[in-house]
């Protein structure tokens, strides 16, 4: 009985935090921003109301969605409930499992979220909060019990790789934009190449490529976090290779996560957006570069 109690319980967290997520998302994604043209850069209009890029967006640019905070709460509900029926099933007290202490962790920030996000304004952490609680929510289900490692279903494996290729090719169309922006922007303060600039986009039209292709990255980076969460037991072996590669590909994601997030709730946009998505796509590489020279080594051995 708690065994089947618990598979229910855990299905139900998987589709409120999924569905809260993907509000959380929408809501941080709808997010619009105006940068400064040239004739800010250039000093023109004076005696207009000059436009403050540092400004931030009023609280209706990005409103949170009423039913994702519900839904959040709801899969914390289902994780907290899970978490407690696997460990009498698999027989884990959860202070003696790391796996099991995430996802404590994680429903105590829900918890803190869900009390502090009206007083404080930080509806948008939901982008963060979210998907954390749902990766902690499967790995528990992954690694909260030995069992043998059984062989995955090709679509599984094809959606995995699908995703993260597909996000890494987003990432790289938005570090593209995010260098041009900032050539863009360092040509208009120096007032130099003025009459030769038409061959790069606007300040304007450049943030939102940027912004456009790290909203559409991100989702299909969260769902190869998310389907990888199926091998992280790997990490207990000490590989260095799968630890490396784990903390990348965390990192890239965090720091989507935060440039997504700043841009929403802090008004982040234009040079440190472009910063932010540089970084981002670094750790990226670097979990490719991972990838390459694992099988070159292999056959260099």
């Amino acid at each position: 009985m708690p065994e089947a109690l618990s598979g229910i319980s855990f299905v139900l967290a998987l589709l409120f935090y999924g569905a809260a997520s993907a509000l959380f998302f929408l809501d941080v994604a709808r997010s619009r921003t105006r940068l400064p043209s040239a004739a800010d850069f250039a000093g023109l209009g004076a005696g207009s109301h000059h436009h403050d890029p540092t400004a931030r967006p009023s609280a209706a640019a990005a409103p949170a969605s009423r039913h994702a905070p519900l839904l959040l709460g709801l899969g914390a509900l289902g994780h907290a409930t899970y978490v407690t029926l696997a460990s009498f099933v698999a027989r884990v007290c959860p202070v003696h499992s790391v796996h099991f202490m995430l996802s404590v962790a994680s429903l105590f920030a829900i918890a803190v979220y869900l009390v502090a996000r009206r007083r404080f304004r930080v509806d948008a952490l939901g982008l963060l909060i979210g998907p954390l609680g749902l990766a902690f929510l499967l790995g528990t289900f992954f690694l909260g019990k030995p069992h043998a490692e059984t062989k995955l279903s090709p679509l599984f494996i094809a959606a995995h790789v699908m995703a993260n290729l597909l996000g890494i090719a987003l990432f790289l169309l938005a570090g593209a934009s995010a260098a041009l922006y900032l050539v863009q922007e360092k040509r208009l303060k120096q007032k130099r190449h003025v009459e030769r600039m038409g061959g790069l986009p606007p300040l304007d039209t450049l943030d939102r490529a940027v912004h456009r292709f790290l909203s559409a990255g991100f989702p299909l980076l969260t769902l190869g976090i998310v389907t990888g969460t199926y091998w992280a037991h790997r990490l207990e072996m000490g590989n260095t290779e799968e630890v490396m590669r784990a903390i990348f590909g965390y990192a890239t994601w965090l720091l989507i996560a935060l440039v997504l997030l700043l841009r929403a709730a802090a008004g982040w946009r234009g040079r440190r957006a472009a910063y932010g998505t540089i970084a981002g796509l670094a750790c990226a590489a670097a979990v490719l570069v991972i990838y390459l020279v694992r099988p070159a080594a292999g056959l260099g051995g």
